[in-house]
């Protein structure tokens, strides 16, 4: 992200080098939307005082003219503000320019961009109008923000062809096979939280498959020496316990607050996991394993779904799954909607997985379906 009186300059430069897939501003109507409750002040103002009875003349004139200047001044600084507001696709990136005084200018690289969706309040659907965000792996909000625009579905499908075409061929295998041996196939796991992905993962490793756990390697991988290193010279030893080890508390608490310093720790971490799962995986094949299940928090988010063979949806009501975080997490259905909503909506996560498994019964019968699963996916993909 990008911010401060530069920023025009850097969107000229962005355009010079990658011309514009779409360039659009908000609809007029931002105008009146911007400040809404200034504006009806204003249109109240006026209204009340051309409505004093003619037995008074010009006892309504001051509300008249006090209505007028207030709703000249909120009108005419939102003409400015929305003459100031750029929304860009390029072949690289998505962006969003905003501000009068002081411009900024926030981007998500296309190939980054895991969360797209369409927002609309009360007085955009009345206009017709909607927002649409744009966000990469694991951030609780949207980074580019594109407010007020018509026909946003329009644009939420123009944006989103352009980032499944910025996303490469497809997924690929981690490894090739072993000289004169077989491929271990490579599953992971998305679904709704609460919606038992451990549960089909450990029933998998009952099969034979490798069970990699992506948040727990993610979390080891703090415990390194280098990383530690690394994030006591960007952090200060503040991100450290009593102990000398990495406080993951406090680090969450850094990059859930800063989308920048997330993605910094990504960089570092990411590759770390990647190398870790790649070696198990390859470690599967040389010993004869039918395959390895990733169980990741984020997998599509992250970008992980790309080294996977194939990808399985673990679907289960909302019902059960509220039953179940409430039991293991203590949750409430408010948590579970919030935590929800910093992910990729369920019917995302659906339209991009190979295969369905429910989990909603009992034990020994996801035992038959996952085995039911396994048999299709090998015939499919190995």
């Amino acid at each position: 992200m990008a911010s401060g009186s530069s920023s025009g300059g850097i969107l000229r430069r962005w355009l010079a080098d990658e011309p514009a897939r779409l360039a659009l501003r908000p609809s007029p109507w931002f105008i009146v939307l911007r400040t809404p409750r200034a504006v009806a002040f204003g249109v109240a103002c006026v209204g009340a005082g051309l409505a004093i009875p003619e037995f008074t003349p010009g006892s309504g004139d001051a509300l008249v003219w006090a209505g007028s200047v207030v709703l000249a001044g909120v009108l005419g600084w939102n003409v400015v503000e929305w003459l100031s507001r750029l929304y860009v696709m390029t072949d690289t990136r998505v962006a969003a320019v905003a501000g009068v005084l002081n411009q900024s200018v926030t981007e998500v690289s296309l190939r980054d961009v895991r969360h797209l969706a369409v927002a609309r309040s009360l007085l955009e659907r009345l206009t017709g109008l909607g927002t649409l965000g744009a966000a990469s792996a694991g951030t609780g909000g949207f980074e580019v923000v594109w407010v007020n625009l018509a026909r946003a579905h329009e644009r939420l499908d123009a944006v989103r062809r352009a980032v499944d075409g910025a996303g490469g061929p497809g997924p690929t295998p981690v490894t090739p096979a072993p000289p004169g041996g077989r491929r271990a196939l490579v599953v992971g796991l998305v679904g709704g939280i609460g919606a038992g992905k451990s549960a089909v993962a450990r029933a998998m490793g009952e099969l034979g498959f490798v069970v990699i756990d992506s948040d727990r390697e993610a979390k080891a991988a703090l415990d390194r020496p280098e990383v530690r290193d690394e994030l006591v010279r960007w952090w200060g030893k503040g991100v450290l316990g009593a102990e000398g080890r990495v406080d993951r508390k406090v680090v969450a608490g850094i990059v859930f607050a800063d989308a920048a310093e997330r993605r910094r720790l990504e960089a570092l971490v990411h590759p770390l996991v990647k190398a870790t799962r790649a070696e198990l995986v390859g470690r599967a094949a040389a010993e004869g394993k039918p395959g390895v299940v990733v169980d990741a928090p984020l997998l599509i988010e992250a970008g992980s779904d790309a080294e996977c063979d194939a990808v399985v949806f673990v679907d289960a009501p909302r019902e059960r799954r509220l039953e179940r975080v409430r039991a293991t997490r203590g949750w409430d259905e408010a948590e579970l909607t919030r935590r929800e909503a910093a992910q990729l909506p369920l019917e995302a996560k659906r339209a991009r997985a190979d295969a369905v498994v429910l989990n909603d019964s009992d034990p020994a019968t996801l035992r038959r379906r996952v085995e039911a699963l396994v048999e299709d996916l090998s015939e499919r993909f190995t």
